[in-house]
């Protein structure tokens, strides 16, 4: 197989962030999308030149000339349909969150695994420079040891508003959303699992049925801390506040992203690493003039969906797999049931639970305890060498050490992109 022939499942508004990057990776060539919503499925497939369009994940499966399924439709749907692709012999990239359950992430995993097929997880954030800088410098030791890691996510992003994900039949709101992401990339910086989860959930929004509000606590292994503050009940400046706290033995380093929405930025976040007796240093990632080579080097889509070719080209195990993507998945519902119970929970989970009821106690407790009426619309020392990634397409596992030539963090010489050789000004 020289080329991967893949599709996309699901042409909502993520497929606005997959669709461009296809040009950048020689690897895949984009054949098909499906959606059961025909029109938008239509006119994209118009805007970028896609040959063929489909409506459901079955006529995916029948069409032999597809060997990969990019699947990016509401969680819900997610395990019956990599259940029908894995068993037409399709590899699949999954979008986040893995399932509406834990007992569809299973599923998911069973099924790729018995039909021999790859199973990457979206956690794009691994595929970004900046975070993958962040990696770096922890595995570094510049740190110490890290005994305790702060996230604050705010995203009140209005389009978002009345979508599929404030409904109660994708077993999850803002945190279902989100917290895979938080969870995935702490856990993947550090290298240390989740073991229990303690929480608190609202719904401060009445119209909504899921939750828009969450702060969690997870104790990890090797003694680690995490806390998570995240909320769509936002009326700063930005839509978006992505900012993180690292704490080691020997010095902390605060991650921000300052532009509003991260997930489409090119840019990087600021790094400042504080020492001691208050020193601090700014270790921030250089980026080109170009936007060709900013596409190559820090679009996480583009280096998300090259990592997904690579390991089936290369008969390797995908860079996020699919435990990663329960282990994630097991955290928000653990965080579910803590704040209906008042208890930490485990992870792994020992039980499955119905997340539907979960939150209709939890929205008659909300709407008691918090009900107001208003509208969901309303907006608004010495210091160690830590090199650049060149090329973030392929992450260091969770539990791996960095290296510079494995690990894309490589000579300018040896990067091609689509437009021929780039020359990296780092």
């Amino acid at each position: 197989m020289n080329k991967i022939k893949i599709a996309l499942l699901g042409c909502g508004k993520v497929a606005d962030l997959y669709l461009p990057v296809f040009k950048y990776i020689k690897e895949v060539e984009l054949v098909a999308l499906a959606d059961i919503d025909q029109e938008a499925a239509n006119e994209l497939a118009k805007t970028y030149s896609v040959p063929k369009v489909y409506k459901t994940s079955d006529d995916l499966a029948a069409d032999k000339d597809i060997d990969a399924v990019i699947v990016a439709t509401p969680p819900q749907f997610h395990a019956d349909s990599i259940e029908a692709l894995a068993a037409a012999g399709k590899h699949i990239l999954c979008e986040k969150p893995m399932a509406a359950s834990t007992a569809d992430c299973k599923r998911i995993i069973k099924a790729c695994k018995d039909h021999g097929v790859k199973l990457q997880l979206a956690h794009m954030k691994r595929f970004m420079r900046g975070n993958q800088k962040v990696r770096a410098i922890i595995d570094s030791g510049m740190l110490g040891k890290i005994f305790m890691v702060e996230c604050r996510w705010d995203v009140a992003v209005p389009g978002l508003i009345g979508s599929y994900r404030e409904k109660l039949t994708t077993g999850g709101g803002l945190l279902q959303d989100h917290g895979p992401h938080m969870f995935d990339l702490i856990r993947w910086w550090t290298g240390n699992d989740i073991k229990k989860i303690s929480a608190t959930v609202k719904i401060v929004h009445p119209q909504r049925l899921t939750e828009d509000t969450a702060i969690v606590t997870a104790d990890h292994e090797n003694g680690m801390t995490s806390v998570y503050h995240t909320t769509r009940v936002f009326y700063g400046r930005k839509f978006s506040h992505d900012f993180y706290k690292i704490y080691g033995s020997k010095g902390s380093l605060a991650v921000e992203n300052e532009h509003h929405f991260p997930t489409m930025s090119l840019e990087s976040p600021s790094l400042t690493f504080f020492g001691p007796q208050q020193s601090a240093r700014t270790l921030d990632v250089r980026h080109t003039w170009s936007i060709d080579e900013q596409m190559l080097q820090n679009s996480a889509f583009t280096n998300e969906v090259k990592a997904f070719s690579e390991c089936i080209l290369n008969d390797t195990s995908p860079r996020v797999t699919g435990e990663d993507g329960l282990h994630a998945m097991e955290c928000v519902v653990a965080a579910y049931q803590s704040t209906l119970t008042g208890k930490k929970i485990d992870v792994p989970l020992t039980e499955e639970y119905d997340l539907i009821e979960m939150f209709k106690t939890l929205k008659a407790r909300d709407l008691e305890e918090l009900g107001e009426d208003y509208e969901v619309g309303m907006q608004p020392p010495e210091y160690q060498k830590i090199n650049d990634p060149i090329s973030a397409f392929r992450p260091p596992r969770t539990h791996e050490k960095w290296d510079d030539k494995e690990n894309g963090m490589v000579d300018a010489t040896d990067v091609e992109g689509a437009f021929g050789k780039i020359k990296f000004n780092n």
